[in-house]
């Protein structure tokens, strides 16, 4: 069976009616992808070195379709993180604004705006809380 798209998990989510059907969401679509999209969204021991998402083209494009998908992008998430050990030295907030908006313009729409919204730890999704998290993939996220 093909792995969903993590817009497609939230979307999931969001029909979810209780705890427990959200959580089986969470737990069915398991990826690392999505895994990492939690953490970063939503652990408080991570923070982000951007503080507004800068302008970025939206193209339209079929699913699937797009230069990159998520999952690369999010190897290079610790490019816009406080203090990360592996970003480059001297690398500036400028800098990784211009290769935010790279990344962004290289991803679908949706899977942008899931990518902005972990870094802004605002994930857009009601219920999806830390807690609810927490007991889907128990040590998940570090303790605040």
């Amino acid at each position: 069976m093909a792995k969903k798209n993590i817009y497609e998990v939230f979307n999931e989510f969001k029909a979810a009616s209780t705890k427990k059907d959200r959580i089986d969401v969470l737990r069915k679509n398991e990826t690392w992808a999505l895994r990492s999209v939690l953490v970063g969204g939503i652990d408080k021991k991570i923070e982000f070195d951007i503080d507004t998402i800068p302008e970025y083209k939206i193209e339209e494009v079929p699913p699937g379709m797009s230069y990159n998908h998520i999952n690369n992008a999010l190897t290079k998430v610790y490019l816009f993180m406080k203090n990360n050990p592996r970003t480059p030295a001297g690398l500036t907030v400028e800098r990784k604004k211009q290769l935010l908006i790279q990344l962004l313009e290289s991803l679908e729409p949706p899977e942008a705006e899931v990518y902005c919204n972990m870094i802004k730890k605002d994930l857009k999704i009601p219920y999806l809380t830390e807690a609810l998290v927490n007991e889907a993939f128990e040590g998940l996220l570090s303790k605040s």
